[in-house]
């Protein structure tokens, strides 16, 4: 018999849905993809996603506020809506309150919430409360509506299309290791920067609609909370092809390269495998390429091409700085078990 360990995140899910065979007849996508997606009248699909954070798995309350908490419970929730083209507007919200837990704490978690929900203008709809006998945990529904036909999926990358991110990578997982450490060579400005993008990530909703609202042909997308190897490997499955990253265009910012540098860190496990970036990770023909760049500028957005798709059924490969190409292990980035 499987374990859990063997399995991993996916396999289970794999596992325990296997046997659901009814799909309702207005589902436009089930499981399988950021969102689930069914189709809420004749011009618009309503999306749905899930997502839990626990105490002393996701976050540690000695290392983050509560209010930080709120805010990114829900920001890491939108970035779902973002990587299918949605607009979000609604939250549910599920606290597991354990007795450690203070009425002033969750007054402030709760402003963080208030916050975000305030910026993308999120109606909190509903949720539950429950005693936990050890941990905190928060886990957050998230509804939200694209029109009908513009839709972005894992499924649909296509040998020769380019592979492009928003934003720069490893900056969250950097964060994380300077916050759990002490003795590092970080000015303040860096350590800023590196703790902000992983206490505070943000949504990418303004990419995401730039793409919706532009010509260019987006073939496949997904969010980077995984790794950008492990999430890369999400789009190929669905689509049945292969990526090649080219290490030398991945982006990096300069706090990122800096902190790297002085502590003799390398970078390419923290952006390939580091997870929580939460930029958009996205496919498209080489014909659209100008058109984005143009878009992305005029909207002071960042967007670096970082690779390619290949006919290699599943395989993730890196293209290496000496000209080696290297096959990416399909285990790569966080799993839960």
């Amino acid at each position: 018999m499987a374990n859990l360990k063997d399995l991993g995140e996916f396999g289970l899910i794999n596992r325990l849905s296997r046997k659901f065979k009814h799909q309702a007849s207005d589902t436009v996508l089930p499981l399988g993809d950021d969102c689930a997606v069914y189709s809420a009248n004749a011009s618009k699909n309503q999306l749905v996603s899930t997502d839990a954070l626990v105490e002393n798995i996701h976050f540690n309350l000695s290392t983050i506020s509560p209010e930080q908490l709120g805010q990114k419970a829900i920001a890491v929730n939108l970035s779902d809506i973002a990587a299918m083209g949605g607009t979000p507007t609604r939250v549910l919200i599920t606290l597991g309150i354990s007795n450690k837990i203070s009425t002033s704490f969750l007054d402030q978690l709760y402003k963080g919430v208030h916050k975000i929900c305030t910026i993308h203008n999120v109606e909190l709809f509903g949720g539950d409360t429950v005693s936990s006998p050890n941990s905190f945990f928060i886990n957050i529904t998230v509804i939200g509506e694209t029109k009908r036909g513009k839709l972005f999926t894992r499924k649909g990358a296509k040998k020769g299309d380019l592979i492009f991110t928003t934003g720069t990578l490893g900056d969250s997982s950097l964060g994380l290791k300077i916050q759990s450490l002490k003795k590092w060579k970080c000015s303040s400005n860096s350590r800023k920067h590196l703790l902000e993008k992983h206490l505070n990530p943000i949504p990418r909703l303004k990419e995401s609609q730039l793409l919706i609202r532009s010509t260019c042909k987006i073939t496949s997308m997904i969010d980077i909370s995984d790794g950008l190897a492990q999430d890369l490997q999400h789009i190929c499955k669905q689509s049945g092809v292969g990526a090649l990253i080219y290490e030398e265009k991945l982006p990096k910012s300069p706090a990122f390269t800096k902190v790297c540098s002085d502590n003799n860190l390398k970078p390419l496990p923290l952006i390939l495998n580091g997870g929580e970036d939460y930029e958009l990770l996205f496919t498209l023909p080489s014909d659209g390429v100008k058109n984005l760049y143009r878009q992305f500028e005029k909207a002071e957005a960042l967007v670096t091409h970082i690779g390619e798709i290949t006919a290699s059924s599943n395989k993730v490969s890196l293209l290496k700085k000496n000209g080696k190409r290297e096959i990416l292990p399909q285990s790569s980035g966080f799993n839960h078990f």
